[in-house]
């Protein structure tokens, strides 16, 4: 099914739409605004694995822009835009460094200038009342917490894209692809 173009769309089409389903879930629940841009992110993992990188990003890019324009939580569509959409596309990449010291530095730098790229353009950009009003209470110390914080989960995810890397590879890929063995 996938050595053809029309099953090489078809797997991206059917994944962009559950995707974007994943991202329209982040409006429900207030919690959500970071789990679904994850979960929607590690959605792309049969893409990337199947038919590589080129076409991975044209399914991050795609669902971008979708959720740019049909989400009504823009810091969900903000963090899957410059974080947690193309990180799984570039992970196998970085899985490549050898020393484990140096990967983790590399991951977590990564992971600080987008969180830092994604806030400063959604406080001082878009200038969004909400978010700016809850900003006002944040202290240094309070700030500081939440990226340690947000760095462990990173770490977390991280961990968690290479669980359902294997779980993918291992468990469903001869489920559903069983002529490609």
């Amino acid at each position: 099914m996938l050595n053809k173009t029309s099953g090489r769309v078809a797997l991206c089409g059917v994944l962009a739409a559950l995707m974007l389903v994943v991202m329209l879930f982040g409006t429900m629940i207030p919690l959500s605004t970071y789990a679904c841009p994850a979960l929607a992110g590690a959605i792309s993992i049969p893409v990337i694995w199947e038919l590589g990188a080129k076409p991975g990003c044209l399914l991050y890019l795609a669902v971008s822009i979708l959720s740019l324009f049909m989400s009504p939580d823009k810091e969900a569509a903000f963090l899957f835009l410059f974080l947690l959409g193309w990180y799984p596309i570039l992970r196998p990449k970085l899985q490549h460094l050898t020393k484990k010291p140096v990967r983790v530095v590399v991951k977590l730098s990564i992971f600080n200038l987008a969180i830092c790229l994604v806030y400063a353009l959604l406080l001082f950009v878009l200038t969004m009342p909400d978010l700016q009003a809850e900003a006002a209470h944040w202290t240094g110390l309070l700030l500081s917490g939440m990226l340690v914080l947000g760095n462990v989960t990173f770490l977390l995810y991280d961990l968690m894209l290479a669980r359902m890397t294997d779980l993918y590879v291992y468990r469903l890929r001869p489920k559903l692809f069983p002529h490609r063995f």
